[in-house]
């Protein structure tokens, strides 16, 4: 494990340079299989639950954001190796190196052919698409949503992500145009049956995403407190008699912002060990608990953010230059946080449901 993180590490200005990680750290993540870490065993994944899925994240992102992302968004996709009727997981997730990524949002346009669906639409925020061999584009269609996955082939991809931060997640636009999907290869998480059954398919689907974009902006916090305290020891600002290290209020801010980053890091992980435990004995995990953890998840992407931040101004002007890991935490973080799977909106969406207003759940 040590080796791969020092090469993500060591390849990640390059990857940034060039919007797209190395081949050679590509390779690596299909290699250790970190492409599948939520998909069955049968189908060459790694099967791991939620928790530890957050920290396998955590710790990848802790050495690069797009990475981190990177290993998240392939790993959410091939859970529809647990979802998909089995001859379209057959033939999606047969070779265990092909990488699946595309968009959950039902914004394509779908109607009904002979045998499936016939899809045209355009979307945004496909990360790592430029890597896969199999892409999501979800349409609405007759039958309602449905996710629906199109061989690389069928797929323009748009070169339009040209980011402020998580520069070398390659989240391009991407579209199709009048192109089948057989029954097989499409299908809805929240109504449909799963293909297979375990405790992971009877966990909510589309809380995958807001827990891995949480665990990236965790992830990236930590490498930010890593660089601040190394750079803290060794640095004395300009005009100043002591290092920052010895500095009373560089003292305070580190200790506040490790307690805020540990405080988020336990709360996402405890209200996930509570719906894993629910979908491990079997239960639906009622919508009072999706709701904490939504909840937990959008504050861990925001307090990771506000870390970041107080880390890089601790750093002075140090951390402005492109050689300072702290710059490209800062907008990674910051990039991460503006997701809408972890928006404000979702604090809204935890009250009313305490309150019992009945909001929108239908993507909890």
């Amino acid at each position: 494990m040590t080796s791969i993180l020092d090469l993500i590490r060591r390849d990640a200005p390059a990857a940034e340079s060039t919007r797209q990680l190395t081949d050679a750290v590509v390779t690596a993540l299909v290699d250790e299989g970190l492409h599948r870490l939520i998909s069955p065993k049968q189908y060459g994944g790694a099967e791991l639950g939620p928790p530890e899925f957050s920290r396998r994240v955590q710790e990848f992102a802790r050495a690069d954001g797009s990475t981190g992302w990177t290993i998240m968004t392939t790993s959410i996709s091939a859970a529809l190796a647990w979802y998909l009727p089995v001859p379209g997981a057959d033939e999606v997730f047969a070779d265990p190196r092909s990488v699946i990524a595309g968009t959950a949002a039902p914004v394509g346009r779908g109607v009904v052919a002979d045998g499936g669906y016939t899809i045209t639409g355009r979307w945004g925020w496909g990360s790592a698409t430029p890597h896969s061999q199999w892409i999501i584009g979800s349409a609405m269609t007759p039958d309602g949503p449905r996710m629906c996955v199109y061989p690389r082939a069928s797929v323009t991809i748009h070169d339009t992500w040209d980011s402020a931060g998580l520069c070398a997640t390659g989240s391009h636009e991407f579209s199709v145009s009048d192109v089948f999907v057989p029954v097989r290869r499409a299908m809805w998480p929240a109504t449909d049956a799963p293909g297979l059954e375990g405790p992971i398919p009877s966990f909510p689907y589309f809380c995958f995403l807001a827990i891995g974009v949480a665990s990236v902006g965790l992830g990236i916090a930590r490498r930010a407190l890593d660089e601040i305290e190394a750079l803290a020891v060794e640095k004395t600002p300009q005009h100043a008699s002591a290092r920052l290290a010895e500095q009373t209020g560089v003292q305070i801010d580190i200790a506040v912002a490790e307690a805020r980053l540990s405080s988020a890091r336990a709360f996402l992980l405890d209200e996930l060990e509570t719906c894993w435990e629910l979908a491990v004995a079997g239960a639906d995990v009622p919508v009072e608990a999706r709701g904490r953890l939504r909840l937990a998840c959008s504050h861990a992407a925001a307090e990771s953010a506000e870390v970041t931040r107080l880390a890089f101004a601790l750093g002075g002007g140090t951390s402005v230059f492109s050689s300072s890991a702290l710059q490209r935490c800062l907008r990674d973080a910051h990039v991460a946080g503006q997701h809408t799977i972890v928006s404000r909106r979702l604090l809204e969406t935890y009250s009313k449901i305490r309150f019992g207003f009945g909001p929108d759940t239908a993507r909890f």
